[in-house]
């Protein structure tokens, strides 16, 4: 019987590595892309659910209320060895017969709805990765166990602030996490001491950064709206190719010799997806209170008021108690090894730490690097298949 499998990911990285190519040129790297005409991608006009369908899979889209009215999609691929040998995650793990479930956090592009919220209000982005761990996570998990008839038997894989979610999920509501068999942390995202990103200058200046973003009404950053949709386009064409390729980088950290260029114009069709300023906040307050993993900082004064204590609460680590293996990266700018190690010496319950023998692999080569086939998705199915079967 197959443990069914949920990917806590912006769907299209799951779907974004396989496809056929029509025309006469090939782009095999980074400056043969930024020289030449590569071929066209037929996903770059597809959304999720049509690109899943076109490799030859299944497809399946479900649509998930939160307790606090979020609207959520979760696109599914029934298990399945008819495909075409994808070597994308989510096709790899169908290919191999798991029932795999895409999930979409509020806010971002699948994920917008609200059952009486605007999405133009300040009240719809008044949120961070913490709702999403105490809200989207646990309605997303009893949703999977009530279809599937199989609460208990869930692996969760998680990517970056994917894995930020199950963190906070499993130590704020440990029964919820009950309905995970094992989390699979890639890229763990908790604690951000040793971050390299250029992100962590900005956070000396984060709380003028944050007064001036609700003042001025910004409430999403990085939408996935016309300008990247624009910027897709016009990353096929020869004379713009060198401007997408510094914006990819400055937003993500790809390495060249693992960027696979044939996938650019369908990424940023998907991908910035969308986040609450709030969520980019939270994040840059781990960076300025070094060492700490707590809840949102509202000030001295905000934070007697919603948590009755000048500074916001740790989360508790110990009260995670679902097995977690963890995935890093040596040249990751966003979760250092440094602060993954002291991740897993914070938990009580790794059964395995897996650094990518890689020097070059970074963030989000553990998503749309060349060699994640092998380096990554392999080397999941195994842990997959190891703690399934030693149980």
């Amino acid at each position: 019987m197959f443990t069914f499998f949920v990917i806590q990911l912006i769907a299209i990285f799951a779907c974004a590595r396989t496809f056929e190519i029509n025309t006469l040129q090939r782009c095999e790297g980074l400056e043969e892309f930024l020289e030449i005409d590569c071929k066209f991608n037929p996903d770059d006009e597809l959304d999720v659910p049509q690109i899943i369908s076109r490799h030859g899979y299944p497809s399946e889209s479900h649509t998930v209320a939160t307790e606090d009215g979020y609207l959520l999609t979760l696109h599914r691929i029934p298990g399945t060895k008819n495909g075409k040998r994808g070597r994308s995650s989510g096709f790899f793990l169908a290919d191999q017969g798991y029932d795999v479930w895409l999930g979409n956090a509020r806010g971002s592009t699948y994920s917008k709805g609200h059952v009486s919220l605007p999405m133009w209000s300040s009240q719809y982005w008044n949120f961070s990765w913490h709702e999403m761990g105490t809200f989207d996570l646990p309605a997303a998990l009893y949703y999977v166990s009530n279809i599937t008839e199989k609460a208990g038997d869930i692996i969760y894989i998680g990517h970056s602030m994917g894995t930020t979610q199950f963190f906070v999920l499993s130590s704020v509501l440990p029964q919820v996490a009950k309905n995970v068999k094992l989390m699979i942390a890639l890229a763990p995202v908790a604690y951000m001491t040793h971050v390299t990103s250029p992100i962590r200058y900005l956070a000396p200046f984060i709380n003028d950064l944050d007064w001036v973003a609700k003042h001025l009404g910004i409430k999403e950053l990085l939408p996935n709206d016309k300008l990247f949709k624009f910027l897709a386009f016009e990353c096929q064409m020869k004379n713009t190719k060198k401007i997408c390729q510094k914006l990819i980088f400055v937003l993500f950290g790809f390495d060249k010799a693992e960027f696979n260029v044939d996938i650019l114009p369908t990424i940023l069709r998907h991908d910035p997806a969308g986040e609450s300023t709030k969520t980019v906040v939270h994040y840059i307050q781990e960076i300025r209170n070094s060492g700490d993993f707590q809840q949102y900082d509202y000030g001295p004064a905000g934070n007697m008021i919603k948590y009755g204590t000048l500074t916001p609460p740790q989360y508790k680590l110990e009260n995670i108690k679902r097995p977690i293996y963890m995935m890093y990266a040596k040249n990751d700018i966003l979760a250092n090894s440094t602060d993954v190690v002291r991740l897993e010496q914070k938990l009580s319950n790794v059964v395995g730490m897996y650094e990518v023998p890689l020097d070059v692999f970074g963030h989000m080569d553990f998503i749309f690097g060349k060699d994640a086939y092998s380096l990554v998705y392999k080397p999941i199915l195994k842990v997959m298949r190891n703690f399934t079967e030693n149980e």
